[in-house]
């Protein structure tokens, strides 16, 4: 049998590469390359050392009916390739490419936002949560976990668009088990909770997946309710009868300072007063419906706003 007279083999990229900017590197008598998960590439004999026949073989072991010129990989692992003459004499194995796959990155972000009406001590209000994968590959075993801080008591959940939520009442920790998430897709969820101090509450949230993120910065997200904490009247009768005679909002020796003022329906004020203090009967007004910004200083020198409605009625029941 002839012997095979070649050189030994070098592997040849081809530039058909199928959708992944590829990095190579090189260590002695190998070239290292790296591709992405999903994603292929074409090796191929140079023209130069075309033979009879070939074989591939992946980390030592014969690729089964791999015995072209050419060899399409997607997996990683250490490859080489021998070749034959007309004679079936083979070549030297061939320097080692060594494929690696690149790790698969994601780029989830995560808003939280409460309901923007004004929300008081006992009153539960909604938030809503959504998580967006940005890309650049699906994200999978993706979670999101919210620990609810002093002042909310957790309620129930109101909707959810996937996934598993549970809230620990132990922990206070909501967790949602949102599981996979396609490039570009999105999940939401509706949280109803229940203020139990005034006040601002922050509340935030954290996402994570099993892929690595390109921006770890979306991937927390936090929102800040102003709390009210006084209950006002919509409504009182200074009649004379010794009830509810005066516009009265219980509460205020709990703030430093207030103002209010209250207008007509056509936007003329007819009640000003700092420092109020339940001291307002309407006294030459017809009765009928005005309105009021109101104005309070916590201990945390936080002014709240107060905006509403509160109707005068003198007829006696």
């Amino acid at each position: 049998m002839q012997k095979f007279n070649t050189y030994r083999l070098g592997l040849l990229l081809l530039l058909v590469v199928t959708g992944f900017a590829l990095l190579p590197g090189k260590a002695w008598g190998q070239q290292v390359l790296t591709i992405a998960p999903g994603k292929s590439v074409t090796m191929s004999i140079p023209a130069s050392a075309a033979a009879a026949a070939y074989q591939w073989y992946k980390n030592g072991k014969i690729i089964s009916g791999a015995t072209n010129r050419t060899y399409v990989i997607s997996e990683p692992g250490v490859y080489t390739v021998r070749a034959f003459n007309i004679e079936s004499c083979p070549s030297p194995l061939s320097d080692e490419m060594v494929v690696r796959l690149a790790a698969i990155q994601v780029d989830l972000a995560v808003t939280k936002q409460s309901e923007t009406r004004q929300v008081r001590t006992g009153e539960p209000f909604e938030y809503l949560l959504r998580v967006v994968n940005k890309g650049p590959a699906p994200a999978t075993s993706v979670q999101l976990k919210d620990a609810l801080p002093e002042g909310l008591e957790y309620v129930s959940i109101k909707s959810v668009s996937v996934g598993n939520p549970r809230f620990d009442a132990a922990t206070r920790v909501l967790t949602w088990e949102i599981g996979d998430v396609d490039l570009n897709g999105y999940a939401e969820l509706k949280l109803l909770v229940k203020a139990v101090q005034n006040g601002a509450i922050v509340n935030s949230v954290m996402v994570n997946s099993a892929e690595a993120d390109l921006n770890l910065a979306n991937n927390s997200a936090s929102d800040t309710k102003q709390i009210m904490g006084l209950s006002i009247p919509n409504v009182f009768t200074p009649n004379g009868d010794g009830k509810n005679d005066v516009f009265e909002i219980p509460g205020l020796d709990g703030f430093a300072e207030n103002e209010i003022t209250i207008v007509n329906r056509w936007g003329n004020s007819v009640y000003e007063k700092k420092n109020y203090h339940n001291e307002w009967t309407g006294e030459g007004l017809n009765e009928g419906t005005y309105f009021y910004i109101f104005r309070v200083k916590t201990n945390k020198d936080v002014w709240e706003v107060y905006k509403g409605y509160v109707t005068l009625l003198r007829t006696k029941q």
